[in-house]
């Protein structure tokens, strides 16, 4: 029997839709660098992780790689294809070795049409990533770089979790990916993260970040964005930290 509970959405299947996921999903194992999914490719399948990390990202016609988010255990990504029938809109490549549970899309789409309470949890997951991506666009847009590595590193802070005043990135992104994801080099990422350790916000050892100072680089972040922008507001204080975070991980009802 496929270990199918810890996910989201099948924890909001009907007994018997229960069944059907586990008789209909196929157990993957990936290693390092497989790409799963190819942008432009003519499929529906949908994808749970199980296990291991996946970067999401597009190729320019020039080979310039542009980060869009990255996956770990409990994530899903091929549903977009899965529901408007469309091609692949980027790539997913495994960042580590890591195992996979793998369904047509089409048996996808039954699950959802038999299933009201997880189809309203998928639409609630669609419209959290398109409020992220609203507050990445307007990142890109209007503030430095400087500002947007903070607005980066507070998210993953927040996802990480925050224990006190503190939050730990364990196989955090490179210097190369943070500058994907910002829309920078990687030398302005490494100048900026020198910056905020010699500050004592952050430290950083090979693939792990320790953020020493979350209210900190909140406070950065709410003077460089306002109040008004983006999903959630930077909190003001650690006191504030666990809404945060409650928000972010699309726990909010708003």
């Amino acid at each position: 029997m496929l270990l199918v509970h810890p996910f989201e959405f099948v924890s909001r299947l009907g007994a018997e839709q229960k069944k059907q996921f586990e008789r209909l999903a196929n157990e993957v194992r990936v290693r390092k660098g497989h790409i799963i999914v190819g942008q432009g490719a003519r499929a529906a399948d949908v994808f749970f992780v199980v296990s291991g990390q996946f970067q999401v990202l597009i190729y320019s016609k020039d080979g310039k790689e542009v980060s869009i988010r990255t996956l770990g255990a409990g994530d899903l990504f091929g549903e977009l294809a899965a529901l408007d029938g469309g091609r692949r809109t980027a790539n997913v490549v495994a960042l580590t070795s890591g195992q996979l549970l793998q369904i047509d899309g089409a048996d996808f789409r039954r699950l959802l049409e038999t299933s009201p309470a997880a189809a309203i949890w998928l639409v609630q997951r669609l419209a959290a990533q398109v409020r992220s991506l609203t507050e990445r666009i307007f990142e890109l847009s209007a503030l430095d770089v400087r500002s947007r590595l903070h607005c980066e590193l507070l998210r993953l802070g927040l996802m990480a979790g925050v224990n006190g005043n503190e939050a730990r990135i364990v196989e955090g992104p490179t210097h190369h990916e943070l500058a994907n994801r910002i829309g920078t080099h990687r030398e302005a990422v490494t100048r900026e993260l020198r910056d905020l350790a010699r500050r004592g916000v952050i430290t950083q050892t090979r693939r792990e970040f320790v953020i020493h100072n979350v209210s900190e680089l909140s406070r950065f972040v709410r003077r460089a964005n306002g109040e008004s922008v983006g999903v959630v507001p930077a909190p003001r204080s650690a006191a504030e930290l666990p809404v945060a975070l409650s928000a972010r991980r699309g726990d909010s009802a708003s």
